[in-house]
């Protein structure tokens, strides 16, 4: 009640859910989304509306008065916003609060309130790319999160399941097609932050490109059904290091082959492969396997500093899964994909293995037969 109230209550109400979101108390993350008794979910994509609402008029009033009093305004807003994208990542972590999430009442509202942050490349768009990226380990959560349009579901309201989304289609024409679809808002974050990736240094908006890409790489991965947990989970108390302590937890090591070359695992749920191949297709309409190509193959880091869930990592599993497809192939091959990789196909490791791999799948490699 409090979060929509004043802002001074508003402010204080964050503060206190996410406290009670945190590592330490992860055991109140799935009653606050689950029960009956709170619309946690649907308080806190208000709190993100009026924050952003409330950030133009305060920039429209600064061109008008330089009161120190507004400064001090935008950065308590800037301190909610990340309140709230941060909590909004800790209850997409339980699968029980991504089914709960995506069927709810607020789903088409919350991806517009998080979109429209990604949409601003605001230095909190790396959290909502998480946080698709969570919700998305969810078999059932990746096709109405790929294919959202804040029109069609807006007006369309209830009417629209996830369940529904039979097939992509001539929805797919429309995704692309709408500027404010989700994917082509995070095809923009790619463009509009690639060239801070020219210097080694971390920076919010290096992370959103690392988080958008781990996000289409969950869309794009074809596998079973898994119990591993890779959901991202980090301390806010950390939160200068952007990402140094993203906790991926896994409970055993029982990836397919599929799951080693992607670097994907943890989903939950399965997804027909039409629907894979689909939005793969959908993608490689897009600039996004020319970023992908990219950023692996102008990286400033050495291969040896290509770490797990490092932006190249993700970025090779994101292209072995578009290499699968016949019809995401060639956007590879025009995006220069079998040039690129030749100068890694020949180290050892899952680089190099990745490497040959979809150089094989492109045809510049023979098939090989174990």
């Amino acid at each position: 009640k409090a979060v929509k109230e004043c802002h001074a209550r508003r402010s204080g109400a964050l503060e206190k859910i996410y406290e009670l979101t945190k590592k330490d108390k992860e055991y109140n993350r799935i009653p606050l989304v689950c029960t009956k008794k709170w619309d946690i979910i649907g308080a806190l994509t208000e709190a993100l509306i009026s924050s952003q609402e409330q950030s133009i008029e305060g920039e429209e009033s600064h061109d008008k008065n330089s009161d120190s009093n507004l400064y001090n305004h935008k950065s308590d807003l800037d301190e909610d916003r990340r309140l709230i994208c941060w909590t909004f990542n800790n209850l997409s972590i339980p699968y029980e609060n991504k089914a709960t999430i995506i069927e709810g009442k607020n789903f088409s509202k919350m991806l517009q309130a998080l979109t429209k942050v990604v949409d601003s490349n605001l230095p909190e768009a790396y959290l909502c790319c998480i946080f698709f990226m969570n919700l998305t380990f969810l078999a059932h959560a990746i096709r109405p999160v790929v294919l959202y349009m804040p029109l069609i579901l807006r007006d369309v309201g209830k009417s629209i399941k996830p369940s529904s989304f039979d097939g992509i289609g001539a929805l797919g024409t429309r995704v692309l097609d709408d500027s404010n679809s989700l994917l082509r808002t995070v095809e923009r974050l790619l463009i509009a932050n690639s060239p801070s990736l020219m210097k080694p240094i971390k920076s919010v908006q290096g992370e959103a490109i690392r988080w958008a890409c781990g996000f289409i790489r969950n869309v794009t991965f074809l596998g079973e059904v898994s119990v591993v947990d890779h959901n991202i989970n980090k301390d806010r108390s950390n939160d200068s290091s952007y990402g140094d302590n993203v906790n991926n937890s896994s409970n055993n090591d029982t990836s397919s082959a599929n799951d080693y070359l992607s670097g994907n695992s943890g989903r939950q749920g399965v997804i027909s492969r039409e629907s894979i191949e689909e939005i793969c297709t959908l993608i490689s309409t897009t600039e996004i396997p020319r970023l992908l190509v990219h950023y692996v193959r102008d990286s400033p880091y050495p291969t040896i500093k290509w770490s797990k869930d490092s932006l190249e990592d993700i970025s090779l599993g994101v292209i072995c899964n578009l290499a699968q497809w016949t019809s995401s192939r060639e956007a590879l091959r025009r995006a220069g994909a079998v040039q690129s990789l030749e100068k890694i196909e020949g180290l050892a490791g899952i680089h190099g293995y990745r490497a040959r791999a979809i150089r094989c799948s492109l045809g510049a490699l023979p098939l090989q037969m174990n």
